[in-house]
């Protein structure tokens, strides 16, 4: 064969390799841009070179939006589900009421692009033109990179920590670095920041524990221990109850009570190893249950609970919202303290942070959709054996439960990802459909 066709042959076979996988390389890619970011500019924020550096994830995001947008025009079979409606809805009211309120361009857009751009991910799967699509190899490679993710952490954490330290350095100058309690660094692999390490590693519990329950494969039961000791080191309260709430749930879903019984004897004797060998484990366990049950009672002496406080003050005299961009992340980053008009508490509570942005209606709608969600996918479960709508709906409560004590949808990559994955959802009922 001539060496062109070859060459030819090859291109064709590497385009058709991008186009079958473009979910997981995007979500993979976006793994390394913290680092790179930092290893250009630093913690700046407002340089022109800063702003291009931060345009690149949405410019592959928007690779993928517009390749998508034309596949479905030209799709012909097509189906628009109900809850296509109810999220385009959503959607809709929250980015045109958030604009509006906001009277701030900057901020709003900030806004947009940090909680509803990911949004739009949700179409491009739920629209997804190919009828005969294996829905759980879309994400499969993904989902080994996220174990390759948590080694890579456990490397950094016990013999590299200076590359943590650097790290830390880049991005926050003399601040000190992120700990538990005294003394514990908590990990963050190469994301560099502990909750976002957390909700992905969540995720991948949750995959993987599905898998050995499933198959009862040795490496997926090491995958499932690796990413939930992943889960641990970072010590993220609310993914490491999420975890368990994670682990009961798929034990439910799961009938085999073989494998179920070896994964819980394997978690509970690690358990054992590290009360009878790692000296800190008292001590980080102590913190960690008197500092749920300050949260969770509402002591005053709580950094989180006066934050709620403060939020829920601004909730009453701004019952409509602030507008986009004006609360949660942004509105840190944007405003200096003091701002009028402006929520810089509504970091540490997606339904708060709703709230301040677009206001109490905004919040209701969120949960009325959020509840069909749940709703179609108990429907699904009922009539099915356990399959991968099984993970997606883990992670679907496992992150509305975190979501009370963070803001995980607008938390970077995790965003998209959880779009996507709703999306999905509702392309195989669909299928199902057919």
């Amino acid at each position: 064969m001539p060496n062109y066709l070859i060459a030819i042959i090859n291109k064709m076979n590497i385009y058709n390799y991008l186009k079958s996988n473009q979910f997981s390389l995007f979500l993979s890619l976006l793994f390394f841009y913290p680092s790179i970011r930092l290893l250009i500019i630093g913690s700046e924020h407002s340089s022109a070179l800063s702003i291009l550096v931060g345009l690149f994830p949405k410019f592959l995001f928007v690779l993928i939006l517009s390749g998508a947008f034309f596949k479905i025009i030209k799709d012909k079979d097509r189906k628009t589900h109900l809850l296509d409606k109810l999220v385009f809805a959503y959607f809709l009211y929250n980015v045109l009421t958030g604009c509006y309120l906001a009277h701030d361009l900057k901020a709003a857009i900030y806004g947009f692009q940090l909680t509803y751009l990911p949004m739009l991910g949700y179409f491009v799967c739920s629209y997804y033109w190919d009828k005969k699509v294996d829905l759980e190899r879309l994400f499969y490679r993904f989902f080994q990179v996220l174990v390759l993710i948590a080694v890579l952490g456990l490397i950094i954490y016990f013999i590299f920590p200076g590359v943590h330290l650097y790290f830390h350095k880049l991005a926050n100058g003399d601040k000190p670095i992120v700990m538990a309690f005294k003394g514990f660094i908590r990990m963050t692999s190469i994301l560099w920041t502990p909750v976002v390490f957390a909700m992905l590693m969540l995720c991948a519990f949750c995959y993987w524990t599905y898998r050995y329950f499933k198959s009862g494969n040795i490496f997926e039961l090491l995958y499932s221990l690796i990413t939930v000791n992943a889960i641990f080191f970072s010590v993220s309260r609310g993914p490491m109850i999420s975890s368990f709430v994670a682990l009961l749930l798929l034990m439910i879903l799961c009938k085999n009570g073989k494998y179920k019984l070896i994964l819980a004897g394997v978690l509970i004797l690690e358990l054992l190893i590290f009360y009878l060998f790692a000296p800190q484990f008292t001590e980080l366990m102590k913190w960690f249950f008197v500092s749920s049950k300050q949260t969770a009672t509402l002591e005053e002496t709580n950094t989180r609970v006066n934050l709620w406080r403060e939020v829920m003050n601004s909730v009453k005299h701004n019952p409509m919202g602030l507008g986009l961009g004006k609360a949660g992340h942004v509105a840190v980053q944007l405003f200096p303290p003091g701002t009028k008009g402006v929520s810089r508490a509504s970091t540490d509570g997606w339904y708060f942070k709703l709230m301040i942005e677009t206001g109490i209606s905004a919040l209701v709608m969120y949960l009325s959709l959020g509840l069909v969600f749940f709703i179609k996918m108990i429907r699904y479960l009922r009539m099915h054996t356990l399959d991968f709508v099984g993970v997606i709906f883990v992670i679907f409560v496992t992150t509305g439960l975190v979501n009370l004590v963070s803001n995980a949808l607008d938390f970077y990559l995790f965003s998209y990802f959880y779009w996507f994955l709703l999306g999905f959802f509702v392309f195989k009922l669909k299928q199902e459909s057919r």
